[in-house]
């Protein structure tokens, strides 16, 4: 569950708060301290053990009813004030401290819990700059790393990621590792279903180390364009297989961003194959991809293509919207004035961008036309197309 609020300091403020009110009513903070430590995100987890640290506060400094009663303390800080349910909580904050001494108590007595909640703070310590900590928190992790474990894995996978950049966690984390590619398929699955995006990204990036093209095609029917950005390099990767490539190609090229549509087409251009695509592209509404389709074909003996491809799509008395804006395009670019009565037909198209891609094509080609027109043209309601107004004469 994601905590609330515009950005992601506030919640180091309200630990902040609750660290500050502790010697007034310790029961009471343990209490709060455990509403918010239970609604962190691995991914906030990973920034509040930071903001907390650089800050300077820490729970050893509160004396008596401080701590968790049972656990190694100092100040003879016992009272057990806090020795209930939310104990762990405040064992959770503890193995964030700047004290070896406190993070190791922490630890310890997250180690001794069953609770799930426990995992993600043990996770952290697996990097503890102190080794008597990253002992405790390595055994107690592999101790977790069980087929019951996988499905609470996967929703910590985005803080797993971060750690994998830490070196002193990489022992463990290759056991992690193993676990979820030897039993952790459906749990994964079930992460790229997610509702949290970084939950949904973590697990697509996982499973596309054995299954790439279930991966990144299933990237391609969300709607995070992050996520297309990913799913486009890892199908335009060296790494696929031709056929795995093969597979994916035809995602990225109807997709509705040029971007991801002009990465398909360059690794098209690599492959000895697939011409039928490039032709294709050469009537793709975006100028970048037309130029790259045509620059592909002629490099390829293919000089015969231009600009009668574009004078063939726009004969049809129905054209396609796509079409009609790619072939206009490349009427722009390629065209004669041999070509000026079939674009005039386009300026009166009920789509706005057809008529704009038309009135652009015309004042590159026949200006004197547009001039004619301008009052038709200063009467569109679509200010893309009006911005094809030819400039007032200078004074």
């Amino acid at each position: 569950m994601t905590v609330s609020g515009a950005g992601w300091s506030w919640l180091l403020d309200d630990v902040v708060r609750v660290v500050l009110s502790w010697n007034e009513e310790p029961a009471l903070a343990a209490r709060r301290l455990d509403g918010v430590l239970r609604r962190v995100t691995p991914h906030e987890l990973i920034r509040l053990e930071s903001g907390y640290r650089s800050r300077r506060y820490s729970l050893g400094a509160l004396g008596r009813g401080a701590l968790p009663a049972g656990d190694p303390t100092p100040d003879d800080a016992t009272d057990g004030a806090t020795d209930d349910r939310y104990g762990t909580a405040v064992a959770a904050l503890m193995s964030f401290d700047r004290s070896g001494y406190l993070r190791e108590a922490g630890v310890a007595r997250l180690a001794g819990t069953d609770d799930p909640f426990a995992v993600p703070f043990l996770l952290l310590r697996l990097n503890d700059p102190v080794e008597q900590v990253r002992v405790v928190s390595q055994d107690a992790v592999t101790a977790r790393l069980g087929p019951e474990h996988v499905g609470l894995l996967v929703e910590l996978l985005p803080l797993i990621d971060g750690l994998r950049r830490r070196r002193r966690a990489g022992r463990v984390l290759a056991a992690v590792e193993e676990l979820l590619h030897l039993g952790g398929m459906e749990a994964l699955w079930n992460g790229a279903r997610s509702d949290d995006p970084l939950i949904r990204g973590s697990s697509l990036r996982w499973l596309a180390r054995t299954d790439p093209v279930a991966a990144a095609g299933t990237a391609l029917t969300t709607r995070d364009p992050a996520l297309w950005q990913w799913a486009a390099r890892t199908a335009t990767s060296p790494r696929l297989t031709p056929a795995e490539q093969d597979a994916l190609l035809p995602l990225l090229e109807d997709s509705s961003s040029p971007r991801i549509r002009l990465r398909a087409l360059r690794a098209r251009a690599r492959q000895p194959h697939g011409e039928a695509q490039l032709r294709r592209a050469v009537l793709d509404p975006d100028a970048r991809i037309r130029y790259h389709a045509r620059a592909t074909l002629y490099a390829r003996g293919h000089t015969e293509l231009a600009p009668q491809v574009y004078r063939d799509a726009l004969a049809p008395a129905a054209v396609p919207d796509t079409t009609a804006i790619g072939a206009l395009g490349g009427l722009a670019d390629l065209g004669s004035a041999r070509d000026v009565p079939r674009i005039l037909d386009f300026t009166a198209h009920p789509r706005a961008r057809v008529r704009a891609e038309a009135w652009r094509a015309l004042a590159i080609l026949a200006p004197e036309e547009v001039s004619r027109r301008t009052d038709r043209l200063a009467a569109d309601p679509s200010g893309k197309v009006r911005r094809h107004l030819p400039a007032p004469p200078a004074d």
